[in-house]
């Protein structure tokens, strides 16, 4: 940590909140507990931590307010969806459709910036490389919460292959991350000179 650009802190925090929460989902399932809670708290977490993450990236640098404004409402949707404790037994989509909306829309948009300014190979680009992960997994999981929201009818089988596409996702996706995680720069030092 102590080597790693700390513009890349709110991603490192992301992923290891992400194996804390599968963990205690894994010992929840174990136990025969019902997962919704733990992860209805993970998603507000991973998306205003994936929020801070690309105001660390300067996403936000032209317009400082709209950082706050977007995480507010992301706090205000979520708040709405679980406005009390019975509620978060159940998973609801509006939220999760929001921020993942909200975060491929950042990543396309770097991403596009990224393709016209920076010299040198995109794919050895660790910003380039996590904004191509959250698109890719955010928008199936866009599509996947469209089809669980409004309730379209369809067999068993087929929400089943659908969660099994979203776990090659994630896997290929988590591929992606981890050769990010490579090619992230080392902390810039500056000495003072005499």
């Amino acid at each position: 940590m102590k080597q790693i650009d700390t513009t890349f802190y709110p991603f490192i925090f992301c992923t290891w909140l992400a194996s804390i929460n599968e963990i205690a989902s894994l010992y929840a399932t174990s136990q025969h507990v019902n997962t919704a809670y733990n992860n209805n708290i993970y998603v507000l977490a991973e998306g205003l931590l994936i929020t801070w993450q690309f105001k660390t990236w300067g996403f936000f640098r032209q317009n400082k307010s709209a950082f706050k404004l977007l995480m507010a409402i992301l706090l205000v949707i979520w708040v709405l969806e679980y406005h009390s404790f019975q509620k978060l037994e159940f998973i609801g989509d509006n939220f999760r459709i929001t921020y993942s909306f909200l975060i491929v829309f950042m990543s396309i948009d770097l991403n596009n910036k990224l393709i016209y300014n920076v010299r040198g190979m995109l794919l050895k680009n660790p910003i380039f490389l996590i904004c191509a992960g959250f698109i890719l997994y955010f928008t199936f999981k866009i599509f996947i919460e469209a089809f669980l929201l409004y309730g379209i009818k369809a067999s068993l089988a087929f929400y089943k292959d659908l969660f099994l596409i979203l776990a090659w996702i994630n896997l290929f996706t988590n591929i992606l991350y981890a050769i990010a995680l490579l090619c992230i720069p080392k902390k810039t030092f500056y000495t003072i000179p005499y």
